[in-house]
């Protein structure tokens, strides 16, 4: 009797054990590629990356999986390979933000939907100006922006405790996507505020006895008040030494807060206006910011020099007289009219 080559069951086995190990691997690779493509990942915060001419479709994966756009650059990449879009992904300035799942990041890439507004929020503007800004965009209509800003629902979002958004729509450049909405354009503003505040800043407002809403409210007085930067501490120190006393700030851009559009001179008739930011009226700080201010003001806000001073009134060319009495101040005013005729 002939004998059957024992290779041949070695051989069966071998080769089922190697489909199940191919089976297994398939199914898994198959699982993880639908677990990729269904899942979509939301960055903690607005992303910006910027994609240069030349960078490869793998370049692009890995920026992606390090800023936490993608979970996983070798999916990502092979989405890319089987899509036909690997080699057309364009470069430019890229926002990401919100749900996105994997071919919509592709799709974004292939089809070039880079930032295509850059707005630059000067400084001491108020959410009117804001919106008027955005607006130019198309994006956004200036109405729907005031009155979101304007909206306790808004600041109860950002956990600001204050009236409206006013004070921390931080004046600076910044790129916006298509489609954004109002509050992601508030975010923007909002992240750039915490990251210019001083880290010690809570700390310092203890110090002073003063809540954080309190001393932007400050710092957007001294921001409409200062014509010259240096002298935004002196500023500051009037302010500081008119609350320790309870006078009243008596500060004309107060008087006018809230007339969209205001640019003329202010003129007497204006500071008897029936408003609660009209300090002229109303003892102490108003109940908010009146702009959004820098960051030299804040910090003229949180560390004022230290004067005696009561009293400024303008000299005509940028600057101002500042005085430590009614009597010295009376005679600024004298010396200021004089200026300017």
């Amino acid at each position: 009797m002939k004998k059957k080559p024992i290779y041949k069951p070695f051989m069966k086995k071998l080769s089922n054990g190697v489909m199940i190990l191919l089976v297994c691997v398939l199914v898994i690779v198959v699982t993880h590629t639908y677990i990729f493509i269904i899942t979509p990942k939301t960055p903690p915060k607005p992303l910006m990356i910027d994609i240069k001419p030349g960078t490869s479709a793998w370049q692009i994966s890995r920026e992606l999986e390090e800023q936490g756009i993608i979970t996983d650059k070798t999916m990502f990449m092979a989405l890319a390979v089987i899509t036909g879009k690997v080699k057309r992904l364009q470069a430019g300035s890229y926002v990401f933000e919100g749900r996105h799942y994997p071919f919509d990041i592709i799709s974004i890439l292939f089809k070039g939907r880079t930032l295509k507004y850059r707005i630059t929020i000067p400084e001491g503007s108020t959410i009117y100006d804001v919106g008027a800004i955005v607006a130019e965009t198309g994006l956004l209509s200036k109405a729907d922006f005031v009155r979101i800003a304007s909206s306790e629902d808004t600041t109860e979002f950002f956990g600001i405790d204050a009236p409206t958004m006013e004070g921390f729509l931080y004046p600076d450049t910044y790129y916006l996507a298509p489609h954004m909405t109002s509050l992601e354009v508030m975010a923007k503003m909002v992240s750039r505020f915490n990251d210019i505040c001083p880290k010690d800043i809570k700390a310092r407002c203890e110090e002073l006895g003063m809540s954080l809403p309190e001393v932007i409210t400050l710092a957007s007085i001294i921001q409409k008040e200062a014509v010259n930067p240096s002298e935004k501490p002196v500023i500051a120190s009037v302010f500081h030494n008119r609350l320790k006393q309870n006078m009243p700030l008596q500060s004309d851009p107060t008087a006018v807060y809230g007339i969209d559009g205001f640019r003329r001179k202010i003129m007497p008739e204006d500071l008897r206006r029936d408003s609660p930011y009209n300090t002229y009226r109303v003892q102490g700080l108003p109940p908010g910011p009146i702009c959004s201010p820098d960051k030299m003001s804040i910090q003229a806000a949180l560390w004022p020099a230290r004067t005696s001073y009561l009293f400024f009134v303008s000299q005509g060319n940028g600057r101002h007289y500042f005085s430590r009495t009614y009597q010295e101040h009376n005679h600024a005013i004298r010396r200021s009219n004089g200026a300017s005729r």
